[in-house]
């Protein structure tokens, strides 16, 4: 039975075709990755947001790209071998590949909440109604969490019902349901002469 490599060692092919028997060393490469990540962290984390910062259109995608760049640097080190370059066009790589992966996200999410506002004014022949209640709701909607009031702008400004909203949100429609109730209980302490009801 051959041996097999120790973990996190290349496996390329061309790490695989210098093997020459059984004994022989496997490259110094591959598992040097998880060992030195903290300082492979500090040293390319920048970078690689800087990189993902050029690539997405939000900074706070760019983070997220980062995270998810340096996420699988650690659970694919095994893919990183020397031979085959340097560790910088590795780390490029995979940054360019989830930056396209989180502007094409971007572009759906954009796209499906156009579609959804255009439906739910089309379908609404007063869409235009309560629009002056909504504007004088507008300035209190900031002591929300994003989530209860993007929650709410779907509810309240877009006619979704509970289930629309659960299902476009990919959250479970008790989730909904609580973060619902919460933002009018906030929203009825904070707005004068405001009710839950």
């Amino acid at each position: 039975m051959p041996e097999q490599p120790p973990p996190h060692a290349c496996a390329c092919p061309q790490c695989q075709s210098r093997r020459t028997d059984a004994s022989a060393d496997f490259p110094p490469h591959g598992d040097t990755v998880r060992e030195t990540f903290d300082v492979l962290y500090r040293h390319w984390f920048p970078i690689v947001v800087r990189w993902a910062r050029r690539r997405c259109g939000d900074p706070e995608d760019a983070e997220d790209v980062a995270q998810q760049v340096f996420a699988d640097v650690w659970l694919h080190s095994r893919r990183y071998c020397q031979l085959r370059g340097g560790l910088g066009p590795w780390l490029y790589g995979i940054t360019a590949h989830k930056a396209a992966d989180a502007t094409n996200a971007a572009i759906r999410r954009n796209q499906a909440s156009r579609k959804l506002a255009a439906r739910a004014t089309r379908h609404s022949p007063d869409a235009w109604a309560g629009t002056g209640e909504r504007l004088c709701l507008t300035p209190f909607l900031s002591c929300l969490s994003d989530r209860r009031r993007e929650i709410l702008f779907l509810a309240y400004y877009l006619d979704f019902t509970q289930p629309e909203i659960a299902r476009f949100l990919g959250l479970p429609l008790g989730t909904v349901k609580s973060h619902c109730r919460r933002a009018l209980r906030v929203l009825a302490e904070v707005v004068p002469g405001g009710d839950t009801t």
